[in-house]
């Protein structure tokens, strides 16, 4: 999709890096989450600095790119009805933390495993594009960003992690 090429980033928004990274392995797949991955990296790359010149050259690119993608898609209702959008996104989001937590509970650990749960607490970060997120999202996310670095740490260090919820600093999931 990437009709306008971004050009690099600046180091201020090294926060979204990921976010735009999940938008460029979605663009096939998922284009609609691709979508509103970009636009939450639009929206905090705004707050973060859009005064720069690097900055508002990075973020003109890539309000073009929302632009022609916006124009491709549309006559898609996820696009178009922020409702449609936001269940789309949730769905995808919670499909991925879903496969990670059985993959998890089943005790089966590996790269798609921790690459899901992370990229599931970057969609619901993306899921505050349209308003707050539910207590129950903002637990996913606190959970699937916490179980990915756990797990990631334990492989990197040769330790088996613990399947399934664990306490996580003093609190328990009892997901």
């Amino acid at each position: 999709m990437a009709a306008t090429a971004l050009p690099p980033l600046p180091p201020q928004f090294k926060s979204i890096q990921h976010h735009l990274r999940t938008a460029q392995e979605l663009d096939k797949r998922e284009p609609v989450v691709a979508y509103y991955c970009r636009l939450y990296a639009m929206q905090t790359g705004m707050k973060i600095d859009s005064k720069t010149p690097e900055c508002r050259k990075f973020l003109s690119k890539l309000m073009d790119q929302l632009e022609a993608m916006k124009k491709q898609f549309g006559d898609n209702e996820a696009i178009t009805q922020e409702i449609v959008g936001s269940a789309h996104v949730e769905n995808y989001a919670l499909k991925m933390f879903l496969y990670a937590d059985n993959e998890d509970r089943a005790g089966h650990f590996h790269k798609n495993m921790i690459k899901s749960f992370y990229t599931a607490s970057l969609l619901i970060d993306v899921l505050t594009v349209f308003g707050e997120l539910s207590e129950e999202n903002a637990q996913h996310r606190k959970y699937a960003r916490w179980k990915a670095a756990y797990i990631h740490n334990c492989l990197k260090n040769g330790e088996t992690p613990q399947p399934g919820p664990i306490g996580m600093e003093g609190e328990s999931f009892g997901m």
